[in-house]
């Protein structure tokens, strides 16, 4: 199996390196292109993360290399300067395949379990075949990857609890109200991690809340982008706390955006009614003395670490069975593989004994009556098809180990070579057995 795979990810180069090589879709399209076009690869893919860019290649010339995909992708990028090979990982064959469907299973991510990464798979591939660079070898690796990392989302529990600061702020609200569709919600700040809570809170069935930010057209924005219409005026902010059960926030800066004083006089107008107040910001948006206010709940980043850690640990646990699942779908992907190595094989010995059969027949077609030649011929059919039982069966299984049983049986079988339609795989140890 003629497959290299190169790249940069967050476990081989710094931020700043992944961002030089990093491809936009417009840079992916020119390259897959030029790939193509240049018969360097034969099939191509490009997957291109905040965290990753690879590129998948089954050559089309013998000079192609990973050194020398290397070396292309930091020339097409003009970037010599500052990124050497050694930036770069690279692996074959069958480690190739292990590492995509690492990734698409996100086992290979930053954020262990993240969900994200399989639908920047499924551009990546849909890039792909619209740009027409797949081929056999690409297109069953994607789709297999497709299918392992379903099964890895049911099957086991890699997904699951939150490990990031604002998804884990949106669960605990969950833990704290079951129901939050009845829940007047209140997010302080426009920025990113804001933005993060506000599309967590969208994903639990939230349809609509409170946004407020120090600049009313940022909060008019993210607002617009995320369809909730509902704006509170930062000025209105303290006058109109009491009438909300959550409030998140998550805004720089060094002063405390709410004060002790602000929620104790929110909750007189509340009557007591509990508060839920989750501070994303660092430093603190919330004055400590906020905690100390009768039936408010504050939570910090150092609470919500705390249960990030907890969920990290036990999705930790979920890689033997995940990695279980990967080994099997790469056993069939190798014997998929050797299917089409051995094909051309078997369609040869049965064209030989067909032909064999054929000449003996005619043979004797005028020496016998019309009767007694269509008994021969289903005799003949019959024998023909007993002798090649065995070889073709023998074939079929022996095609899964690493030694050569096609050139054994072109051999005891006189049959011509055969034309490297399919190169051969390389796999250094048997792939019943192997282990990376």
């Amino acid at each position: 199996m003629n497959l290299i795979a190169v790249g940069v990810n967050h476990n081989t180069a710094s931020i700043e390196i992944r961002e030089r090589v990093a491809l936009n879709d417009k840079e992916a399209r020119s390259l897959l292109t030029e790939l193509i076009d240049s018969k360097i690869a034969s099939e191509a893919l490009i997957l291109s993360t905040c965290n990753r860019t690879e590129l998948y290649v089954v050559p089309g010339l013998p000079e192609v290399t990973a050194t020398y995909l290397k070396d292309y992708l930091i020339t097409h990028k003009g970037i010599r300067k500052e990124v050497t090979r050694d930036h770069f990982f690279n692996f074959f064959a069958c480690g190739a395949v292990r590492h995509f469907f690492n990734v698409a299973c996100a086992i290979d991510s930053l954020i262990l379990g993240e969900v994200q990464i399989i639908g920047q798979v499924k551009n990546s591939y849909n890039l792909a075949v619209e740009m027409k660079t797949t081929g056999p070898l690409i297109n069953k690796m994607c789709h297999t990857a497709f299918s392992v990392a379903n099964r890895v989302r049911t099957k086991t529990k890699l997904t699951a609890g939150a490990v990031s600061v604002s998804y884990a702020a949106v669960e605990l609200t969950k833990k704290v109200y079951s129901d939050l569709s009845n829940k007047n919600i209140l997010l302080v700040g426009a920025g990113d991690t804001a933005k993060l809570a506000a599309k967590n809170l969208l994903d639990k069935k939230v349809k609509d809340f409170y946004i407020t930010n120090r600049t009313l057209a940022r909060a008019e924005s993210l607002a617009e982008e995320l369809g909730t219409g509902k704006i509170l005026p930062i000025e209105d902010l303290y006058t109109d706390l009491h009438q909300f059960d959550i409030v998140i926030t998550a805004v720089g800066g060094n002063n405390h955006i709410i004060e002790g004083k602000h929620v104790s006089d929110a909750m007189q107008k509340r009557h007591r009614q509990p508060m839920l107040i989750l501070d994303l910001g660092l430093p603190r948006n919330i004055a400590p003395d906020v905690a100390e206010v009768n039936n408010v709940f504050l939570k910090d980043i150092d609470d919500l670490k705390m249960i990030i850690d907890s969920n990290l640990e036990k999705r930790r646990a979920e890689l033997p069975r995940v990695k279980h699942i990967i080994q099997k779908d790469l056993i069939e992907y190798a014997k998929w593989y050797f299917s089409l190595e051995v094909k051309p094989t078997i369609q040869d010995l049965q064209e030989k004994f067909f032909t064999i059969k054929e000449k003996e027949l005619e043979r004797i077609k005028n020496k016998v009556s019309p009767e007694e030649y269509q008994r021969m011929t289903i005799l003949a059919e019959r024998i023909v098809k007993k002798l090649l039982h065995y070889p073709i069966t023998t074939i079929k299984e022996q095609s899964n180990d690493t030694t050569d049983p096609v050139n054994f049986i072109r051999s005891v079988f006189d049959l011509e070579e055969q034309t490297e339609e399919f190169p051969g795989l390389v796999f250094p140890i048997n792939i019943k057995n192997q282990d990376h």
